[in-house]
Formats: structure tokens, C-alpha cells, sequence
């Protein structure tokens, strides 16, 4: 922790002697603001931001700067959504990152915070991607992650209209069907996101375990949670057999 707070200091006087050059910020005021140590840089930031004496705007074009980030305006922007695995809805909008492009192993995304160097680094160790990374108004990023995820619909409607787009309506496939096809939609993004999404959901829950039933005209998944199956969002019947294929192929184990 002393580390910590060590390094929190050399960043601000850093960022004290950046902003008192660009002219902007009178010495006095930025004395006023950053004088107390306990103090954190991105708190001083947001200090001079709610006190009037810099727009956030002027401010990230010169924290870009510093830490070579550039700033992005994403109020027009045409947001899709993206697959990126371990990358998941809620550790996106806790840590308040917006990936808006994928391309050549290189992610681009845009955050508000550049001081957070640790969530960073742990997107590059949970992605294994390059990393392109934009500064952008906290606005603008709340707006860009409602425009992602907030369509009407959960998540799993979502997943289920990407993976039924995929395959143009055909999905109702059998475990015991053509193994060369099952296998691929069992390893195509949709498919993926889907299930980690189930896994992903059991562990919040703290469930213990995971159950797929397949019954003759639906298809159940349940978490036992504290010793008790509960019934959960569950995907389509004509899904079954992709998505205990995945869990097949993550478990490795022969889907045939």
C-alpha cells in the first residue's frame, strides 16, 4: 500500500507540472486542489472538472498527451457489438471501458480513467490482445455501453438472434446429427459467449453446479444454489445441442 500511495504522488506531481504548463491552470488553483495528499490524481482530475476550472474535454485532450492516449468523441459513434472472450458485460460497465473495434489482434477502446493501469493490464492478460486506447468523456461512455447492451432485450435474446442470423433460421440440430456442422456452431462466437455467459452467471450466483436437461420439447438449465436446483433463463430447444456440445468441447470430450 505505501508503494501504492508512493507512486500515486510521483503521478501527480507529474500530472501538476503538466497541466500548470499547458497554461490552463493557474499554480494557485492547482495547489488549492491537489494539496492534500490523500488525494488520488484521478480524484484531483475530477475536482478541477466539478469546480469549473477546466472542461472534461480540455482535460483528457491533455492527460492524452501525457499518457499518450488519444481523445475520442464517441457521441456519433455507430456502436456494434463486439465478441471479445473473458470480456464480459459486467466487467465492462464496472470498469466503465468501451471496446469499439478488433482488428489485427489489436483492440481499440475508449476509457475516462487512464490512471487505472492495473484494469489495463488485466484486459491485455484476460484477451491476449494489443491494446489501442482512447480517452472519452464519462458521458459519452455511460451513453456508448447503454447504445451495447440496453436494446429491450437480455442478453441471451441477444446471443440467440446473433447465432439464429449465423445460421439464417436452420439451427434445430440433433447431438447425434452431422458432427462436422454441430462442431463448428459449437465453436463459433455466439455459441461461446453463450455459454460463458451461463457459466459466468452460476458463479455470481455462487452456484455449485451446472445442470443441462434436455426433454422432449424443451431444454432446462439450473444452478444449484445452497443446496437447491433452481430453474434459470435457458436457452431454445433447437440450441440443446450446440450448447452441450461447447460444454463437450471445453471439458474435452469426444461430441460424437
Amino acid at each position: 500500500m505505501v508503494a501504492v500511495a508512493h507512486e500515486h504522488q510521483i503521478v501527480k506531481h507529474t500530472l501538476f507540472g503538466v497541466l500548470l504548463a499547458s497554461g490552463r491552470l493557474s499554480e494557485d488553483i492547482l495547489h488549492t486542489v491537489m494539496q492534500d495528499e490523500a488525494v488520488y490524481p484521478a480524484k484531483a482530475c475530477q475536482r478541477l472538472i466539478d469546480m469549473g476550472f477546466i472542461s472534461e474535454e480540455d482535460l483528457l485532450k491533455i492527460l492524452g498527451a501525457v499518457f499518450g492516449y488519444p481523445y475520442v468523441s464517441l457521441k456519433n459513434y455507430k456502436f456494434q457489438e463486439l465478441f471479445i472472450e473473458n470480456l464480459s458485460e459486467e466487467f465492462l460497465r464496472e470498469a466503465r471501458i468501451v471496446p469499439f473495434e478488433l482488428k489485427d489482434n489489436t483492440l481499440s477502446l475508449a476509457i475516462n480513467n487512464p490512471f487505472d493501469r492495473a484494469v489495463l493490464e488485466a484486459i491485455t492478460m484476460m484477451t491476449n490482445h494489443k491494446l489501442a486506447v482512447y480517452l472519452a468523456k464519462e458521458s459519452e461512455i455511460a451513453d456508448a455501453l447503454e447504445k451495447l447492451f440496453s436494446t429491450g432485450a437480455s442478453s441471451m435474446d441477444r446471443l440467440i438472434e446473433n447465432i439464429t442470423k449465423d445460421e439464417g433460421g436452420d439451427i434445430a440440430l440433433e447431438e447425434d446429427g452431422d458432427i462436422d456442422h454441430l462442431k463448428d456452431l459449437a465453436s463459433e462466437a455466439p455459441v461461446i459467449r453463450l455459454v460463458n455467459m451461463l457459466i459466468s452467471r452460476a458463479v455470481e450466483l455462487q452456484a455449485s453446479d451446472i445442470h443441462f436437461e434436455p426433454f422432449e420439447k424443451t431444454f432446462k438449465v439450473r444452478y444449484r444454489i445452497d443446496g437447491v436446483l433452481h430453474d434459470m433463463e435457458s436457452p431454445p430447444k433447437n440450441l440443446q445441442a450446440a450448447v452441450i456440445s461447447r460444454v463437450k468441447i471445453m471439458s474435452k470430450l469426444n461430441i460424437a
